[in-house]
């Protein structure tokens, strides 16, 4: 007979709060495959409430920043509502929305692609590209030229041609709108 203890996971109770159900499908079954012992789902604000006014707790609350605006508060309700932790889920790196996240009250915040079917075709390679990668091809998303990008970063233009033909590398397409589409794809540039 095993006497090994049950981990203390197979008796947490996780809330996911996301608009997207497939995000949501893709981190329920994560979290069971973990042994997460109950996962309960929201798709709104409203929804929340209403296992709020249940009176419904749990260990772990994950607040996609998908729900925008509504994000800070469902974040507060569940804090008062006294939900041990609350985790805010940022489908991109916009810092704004993370800001916010942490002035209503999360006790962390996750940075990932979202599972949706537009990201399904972008090479994993884009999650490493360099700060300067991601920066020049910000600027080329905006319809900047070499020049002009070089002159903004202190660069010349062939160094810019030369992290264009890197990036291309990575991510096996030369073409500057192939680049950008799958940036915006991945939520590396916005």
């Amino acid at each position: 007979m095993d006497d090994a203890p049950t981990p203390q996971w197979r008796s947490s109770s996780v809330l996911l709060v996301d608009p997207d159900p497939m995000t949501r499908e893709s981190l329920r079954k994560t979290l069971l495959q973990v042994g997460i012992g109950r996962v309960r789902e929201a798709t709104s604000p409203e929804q929340v409430r209403d296992l709020i006014s249940e009176n419904a707790t749990g260990d772990l609350a994950l607040v996609s920043l998908a729900l925008g605006s509504g994000a800070g508060p469902v974040v507060q309700a569940l804090r008062d509502a006294g939900w041990a932790r609350v985790v805010a889920l940022a489908p991109t790196a916009d810092i704004g929305p993370v800001i916010d996240a942490v002035g209503s009250g999360v006790h962390g915040v996750l940075i990932g692609r979202r599972a949706n079917p537009a990201a399904a075709n972008v090479p994993s390679a884009i999650h490493e590209l360099s700060a300067r990668e991601v920066e020049v091809i910000q600027l080329v998303a905006e319809g900047r030229s070499n020049k002009w990008i070089g002159d903004q970063l202190s660069l010349s233009a062939l160094t810019v041609k030369s992290h264009l033909a890197r990036i291309g590398r990575k991510l096996g397409t030369g073409d500057r709108a192939h680049i950008v589409a799958l940036a915006l794809r991945a939520g590396v540039v916005s």
